[in-house]
Parts: C-alpha cells; structure tokens; sequence
C-alpha cells in the first residue's frame, strides 16, 4: 500500500516543474500579455480613486447592497447606463514579485501533495506509466482548472483570458502527471 509520504519525491519534481512552467507561461510567451488593457485617461481614474478613499479591497459597480437595490429603478439606471463591473484595489507601494512567487510555489506545493494523497488512495507501487499518468494528469487538470469557470460566470472574464488560464491548467497537469508517472515506486 502507497502512502502520501511514499510519493514525496513526484510531488516536489511536480512543485517545481509547474513552478518554472508556470514561469515560461507567464513571463516568456504572449499568452497572458493582453490579460488585462489600461484605462482610458488612466491618471484622472486614479486621481478620483485616490480622492473617493477607496482603500485595498474588492468592488463591484454600480454596488447593490442587498437584493432589494435591483428593484429600484436608480440603481437599474445605473446599470444600464454602465461603466459596470468589479475591481481589486491592492495596497499602495511598491509591487515585489518575491511574495507572489512564494504564494505560487506553495500553491504549487499544496497541489502537488494532495494530488499525491489521491494517487495513494487510489493506485499502487508498480503501477505502469500510462495509467499512473492518465489519473494524476485528470485530477491534476480539475485541480488546476475546475473553480476558474465559476469565477469566469459571475465575474465576466474575456474568453482570451478564461483560455489562457485553461491553458496554463492543462501545461501544470501534463507537468504533473508526467512527474508522478516517471518517478512512481516500484
């Protein structure tokens, strides 16, 4: 019987390999470089957030407070007048990548581990490529993938941006798949 701890060793090669994957994706190839536009007049959309005190935070707008805003015929003009849509504020300072990358690698790592748990419940040592391959890469693949489309419904995303992020779903759970399968005990 395989343990968690038995397949250690695919789950850190699958860390760092989706780590540096997830690299090349977003920092050498043109997939994710039209992810998100500027605005137009960019400077006076700052100077009137600035103004409003809009602080670190998620926002939607027009803002309904409870259901009963959609029956009043304002907010309705409000809606239908636009702009309409959500925002994340970030706290103001200087943007490091250090964090992020840290955050990434350990989501990574998180993934990785509890893929490793399924495989244990569900496969054993000795088990061949293909098959080891076809039921991490498929639980990979959801893992990586599954909550961007509910995200994708309620919150509008573009279709480029919705496909890039399934793409980058399925390069993880090829990467992974393929390093539970190549480095599965005997």
């Amino acid at each position: 019987m395989l343990t968690t701890g038995s397949l250690w060793l695919p789950a850190i090669i699958a860390t760092v390999i989706c780590f540096l994957g997830g690299s090349v994706l977003h920092m050498m190839l043109p997939l994710h470089r039209k992810d998100f536009g500027g605005l137009p007049e960019e400077d006076g959309v700052l100077e009137a957030l600035r103004k409003s005190g809009a602080g670190p935070g998620n926002y939607m707008f027009p803002h309904a407070p409870d259901g009963q805003a959609f029956k009043d015929p304002a907010f309705t003009a409000k809606w239908e007048s636009g702009p309409c849509g959500t925002m994340t504020l970030w706290k103001p300072g200087r943007f490091t990548m250090g964090p992020n990358l840290t955050k990434q690698f350990v989501f990574h790592l998180l993934v990785s581990f509890s893929l490793a748990y399924l495989a244990a419940l569900a496969l054993t040592a000795g088990m061949d490529y293909m098959r080891v391959f076809r039921f991490v890469g498929t639980a990979a693949f959801l893992t990586y993938v599954a909550a961007i489309f509910p995200a994708a419904i309620w919150y509008r995303e573009p279709g480029n941006v919705v496909m890039g992020k399934v793409l980058d779903g399925a390069v993880w759970g090829l990467l992974t798949a393929g390093s539970f399968a190549g480095f599965w005990p005997a």
